[in-house]
């Protein structure tokens, strides 16, 4: 019974880490207003230029 306890510890344990870090790492998209909003923040930095 053990071996199998560090079996899936071995196995199991990675593969939640990588789908945890993979979750976390996602960026949320954007919505409309907001991407207009960063469109014309980086318009504005451009253009005082």
């Amino acid at each position: 019974m053990a071996e199998y306890s560090w079996l899936l510890i071995l196995i199991g344990g990675p593969f939640i880490l990588g789908l945890l870090l993979a979750l976390g790492m996602r960026q949320r998209r954007l919505s409309r207003y907001e991407r207009e909003a960063r469109d014309r923040a980086t318009d504005r930095i451009y253009h005082e230029e």
